[in-house]
């Protein structure tokens, strides 16, 4: 019952940094876009921020992946 309960609070606060992560992804990406519409060469530190959250995002994904499917074995 403890590891159903451990597995499952983990999903949740993976969740909630997904969602945080992307949300600063949006922004990275808004100031891109901004760049392209406004055809000026995007900064380089937003392209570093929009690349490294996009980055987390998928090692966060593929955490919730391999804990979703312990969870499902588990039930």
């Amino acid at each position: 019952m403890s590891l159903r309960k451990d597995l499952a609070k983990e999903i949740g606060l993976l969740e909630n940094e997904i969602k945080e992560l992307e949300v600063k992804r949006t922004r990275s990406m808004s100031a891109l876009m901004e760049s392209l519409i406004s055809k000026r060469e995007p900064e380089e530190t937003e392209m570093q921020f929009f690349r490294q959250y996009s980055a987390e995002i998928e090692v966060k994904r593929g955490k919730l992946t391999e804990i979703t499917k312990q969870l499902k074995s588990i039930v």
